[in-house]
Order: C-alpha cells, then structure tokens, then sequence
C-alpha cells in the first residue's frame, strides 16, 4: 500500500534584494520553533550556521512533531517542525502557511541482546516483533533469518515512544506498507511494551534494558553502543541503517508540484535502507517580519545545511533535491 505524505509545500524565498534592501526583515529577526526531536540535531547545528552568517538566532524546542504542529498553528510559534504533515487528525491546523521538505534520514531498529552482535529481520518478522505476536528471541521467524546466531529464550523487551512522534507515524507507515496490518498513529500493543519520551530516551533505554528492541533516529544513537538491524529490502537486500543507504531511498520517492513527498516503501532500490522519513518545517505565508524571517531560515536550512548533511542525516539528492529547491524559493 503507499500512503502519500501529503502537504502544500509551498515556499519561501530568500532573494538578493531581500537581504540588500531589507535585511531587518529576514536575517536580523530572531524567530522560535518546536516540534520534531529527530530534527533537532540538524537544526541546532544549522541554526549555528545560520547565526554566524546573518546574525539572526533560531530557538528550538524539541518536543515533539504533534507539539510542533499544535504550537505552530495556534501561533505559540514563528515554525513549526515535524516528521508528518498536517492531517485530518490534527483538530487545530493553521490559516495559512507552508510546508517544507527540509531533511531525511533513517530510522535504525535497534537491539540489546546478551551474545548477539548482528541481526537481519524482514518487515513481517519486525512488524510480528513490535505488534507482540513474536514475544520470544529464540523464535524460529528469527532463528531463520540468523541460522549461524544462537539466540536466548528470553522475552522481547519492545520500547516504543510514548508521545506523539513523527517517528513513530513513519516506521508504523513503513510497516503498513510491507506487512500489513497497522494503524498509523495507533498505540502499540506488545507483550513487554517499555515507553519512552523521546528520540533519545529511546537510545539509552535499549541500551539499559535486557533483551530489548527499538527504533531510534539515527541521528540521536551518538556514542551509544548497541546492535542495529540490517533490515531486508524490497530488492531482497538486507541493509544496515545508514545516511547513505536512507539518501538512496529518499532521492527515488517522488516529489509532487506542490512538494509533497509519496513515501513508497515497497520500491526496489539497490541499496536502499527504507525505514526512512522525511522532516517538515511549517512557515508563515503571510509576509509579516517574522514570517520574512523564517522564509529565510528554511531556506537556508533546505539550501546549504541540506546540502551537506550532518552525521544521522540524509540530503535528498538530485531530482528531489532540485524540485524541493524551486519549491522552496517560490514563496514570500
């Protein structure tokens, strides 16, 4: 099944005569965001960037890509973050603005197994694993998958996000589309289900639990020390998480005119890691200082800190990249 990531991307542009004639509208107004927490490493470190270059600070909250589109459109925000667009399930959305396509990257299905050092699972033995159908580790759906690997007849710990994260929507999205079966948004349902806050939380949980199983965005795994599943693909490969491997996959799924993103996580890619996603930033459409302002944040974002991603992060590439690029300089 594909499920279209849909928004109106539209966007905003950061022109010569913006910063000459008027840089006080763009690069010298300090503006404030929330939302996606897997964002987060990328857009302190952009944020960084940007600073040194126009003088401008960019303050982010972390909490969450639900909060990011809550506070987003009830104005608590200049923009908002988020790993999925706005929906029908989002009662309060905003009267007008944009949304655009910023940066990718995996989503590494991690694991703290005593004596295993490597797993391969396919997306039905991962979606049986997170939905408690396959509650032990010597189960045979795993053992076959790992013949040379002597696994432990222990519970499976499955720590899951207990917020409302786009991280969660993503992967439950993934699983739809190659096993079947899940709501995307739904709650997990696990024998041994271990809740967390956050991207992070997630990290050092599967670490500090025995016998654990999670999904972390890569970008926040840092120096923590665990197992990453190599995940079977659409072309038959099993393929660890990567940037690289996420850049493949992202760089294939088509960009809409109006910038959405169709996530097919069932297209044959070589090489391709498909847990993977997508991060949105919300702006402004209405040309107020704050909106001229955060117009020229997500582009700069989109424009150079995209570009050359951070360690974690996956850049689209090539068509995708290029159709976001237009998108985003067409607005404001």
């Amino acid at each position: 099944m594909r499920r279209t990531i849909a928004s109106a991307v539209a966007a905003f542009a950061v022109t010569a005569s913006l910063f000459a004639a008027a840089p006080a509208n763009a690069a010298e107004v300090d503006i404030t965001g929330s939302g996606s927490s897997y964002s987060n490493n990328f857009i302190m470190r952009c944020a960084t960037a940007y600073k040194a270059k126009t003088g401008s600070t960019v303050n982010y909250n972390p909490l969450g890509s639900g909060t990011g589109r809550s506070d987003f459109a009830t104005g608590k925000t200049d923009f908002g973050g988020s790993d999925v667009v706005y929906s029908a399930a989002d009662t309060v959305k905003p009267a007008s603005y944009v949304t655009v396509p910023v940066i990718g990257g995996p989503i590494a299905i991690v694991f703290n197994v005593k004596g295993v050092n490597s797993m391969k699972l396919d997306p039905a033995t991962i979606s049986a694993i997170f939905k408690g159908t396959i509650t032990k580790w010597d189960d045979p759906a795993i053992k076959a998958l790992n013949p040379k690997t002597t696994f432990p007849s222990t519970d499976i710990n499955v720590v899951y996000r207990s917020k409302n994260s786009g991280t969660s929507q993503n992967f439950q999205d993934f699983l739809n589309q190659t096993a079947g079966g899940w709501t995307v948004g739904g709650a997990w349902t696990g024998a041994k289900d271990v809740p967390v806050a956050d991207s992070a939380a997630m990290a050092t949980t599967v670490k500090g639990t025995s016998s654990a199983i999670g999904y972390v965005d890569l970008s926040d795994v840092g120096s923590v020390k665990f197992g990453k599943v190599a995940v079977k693909n659409a072309k038959g490969e099993f393929v660890k998480p990567s940037a690289k491997a996420a850049s493949k996959f992202l760089s294939k799924q088509k960009v809409n005119a109006d910038g959405s993103i169709v996530m097919n996580y069932g297209k044959k890619i070589a090489g391709a890691y498909q847990v993977s996603m997508v991060t949105y930033m919300f702006i402004p459409k209405a040309g107020t200082d704050k909106g001229k302002a955060a117009a020229a944040w997500a582009t700069y974002a989109v424009e150079k800190c995209s570009k050359k991603p951070f360690p974690g992060y996956a850049g689209l590439t090539g068509k995708a990249y290029k159709t976001a690029l237009a998108l985003a300089k067409s607005g404001n």
